[in-house]
């Protein structure tokens, strides 16, 4: 009998065009539930994961992103205003507080 892999597949891009998998709204509610810090660090995972998200992410500094994993608007003008030229020197910033 052969395994059949069951392991869910969402979309969780937050904009109108996502990559046509389902579950988005499972993926936005469990973002809407952490803490400030984690939805960061899941905005970074995925920006690793999707060229699209690390250009708006890092080049782009695009607001309606932040603000699509709910964080406040502190935190979006601290990331906007943080001096980076790759998703790497983002990242270390972010971990130095800087």
């Amino acid at each position: 009998m052969a395994l059949v892999d069951q392991t869910p597949v969402m979309d969780v891009s937050p904009w109108p065009n996502g990559h046509g998998f389902s579950g988005a709204n499972s993926w936005w509610e469990y973002m809407i539930s952490k803490e400030e810090r984690q939805r960061l660090d899941n905005l970074m995972g995925l920006a690793l994961l999707d060229e699209d998200v690390r250009e708006r992410l890092v080049n782009k500094r695009d607001d309606s992103l932040l603000a699509a994993f709910g964080l406040s608007e502190a935190t979006r003008g601290w990331l906007r205003a943080i001096r980076a030229n790759s998703l790497d020197e983002l990242a270390q910033a972010i971990v130095s507080g800087q």
